[in-house]
């Protein structure tokens, strides 16, 4: 991208943001909280079709592996009279997992089971800024403008039985559910276990309003200005790791990179008393 397009690009998100606040798609995160470093494992593979489309991918929730995903929307519900409904609406919602983790050996084994892997870091702000732009613009009844569709915000943690109470507290669940703003709804994907709680997730949610024949939503991005770093898996062996360098650096990218210091460690000493 041009210097003149990149301004251009800058100028554009510069008057997004003025004209739309962020703060109404913040959900259990603050506006001081933007700026936090993010991290992402991605396969090496993935992290190419990446850079070749200029683009990232969200998913259906229904797709996670943790069955108990999404467990507000996939319940059935009962109207006061006693009849039975589904919410139809479930199925409309796209989403990404991120870490406020910066290193974990738990996180490398588990998404870099073929030791493959990098680490991508971001900001929150950088990360969510693109999607929001994707999001659209909406009229409430008085006239002010919103973004009903791109949501971000970090995950709470509890017990299975503390979170399937929820699902009894009637006027928490209805201002949940029929939520004109949107926020509502996106706000049921960020409950999880508590045993998931080391993942520390921040979670993109996007609400396609019904645009759901495909399992994945695409929204644009510009690599070099979301990824402010990547991180090879310390597992990976040296000759692949300059392999993958030399081909990140023929895509473009300028940031910078490294591989993972896990597991190098130095030769320690000790000292001991004579005897």
């Amino acid at each position: 991208m041009s210097k003149k397009n990149k301004l251009i690009k800058f100028i554009d998100t510069i008057k997004f943001q003025i004209y739309f606040s962020m703060k109404d798609n913040l959900v259990f995160l603050t506006e001081s909280e933007l700026d936090r470093p993010l991290y992402r494992i991605f396969s090496f593979q993935r992290l190419e079709e990446i850079f070749q489309e200029n683009k990232l991918t969200l998913v259906k929730p229904r797709l996670w592996e943790d069955p108990f995903e999404n467990f507000i929307l996939n319940s059935i519900g009962y109207l006061p009279d006693g009849r039975e409904f589904q919410i139809g609406f479930r199925d409309n919602f796209y989403g990404q997992c991120w870490s406020l983790t910066k290193e974990s050996d738990a996180m490398w084994r588990i998404y870099s089971p073929k030791k493959n892997g990098v680490k991508v870091k971001t900001t929150i702000r950088k990360l969510f800024t693109p999607l929001f732009q994707a999001g659209g613009k909406h009229t409430k009844n008085n006239g002010i403008m919103y973004n009903l569709s791109s949501f971000v915000g970090k995950v709470k943690y509890a017990n299975t039985k503390t979170l399937t109470t929820m699902l009894k507290d009637e006027k928490r669940m209805s201002d949940r559910i029929f939520d004109q703003s949107g926020w509502g709804q996106a706000s049921t994907f960020f409950f999880k276990r508590v045993a998931f709680q080391h993942e520390k997730e921040v979670r993109l949610i996007y609400n396609s309003q019904h645009d759901n024949q495909f399992d994945t939503f695409k929204f644009e991005i510009v690599p070099n200005d979301i990824f402010d770093e990547i991180v090879f898996d310390p597992r990976m062996n040296l000759s692949d790791y300059q392999e993958m360098r030399s081909k990140l650096l023929s895509w473009g990218y300028q940031n910078k990179i490294i591989q993972s210091g896990l597991y190098k460690i130095k030769t320690f000493t000790i000292s001991l008393r004579s005897l």
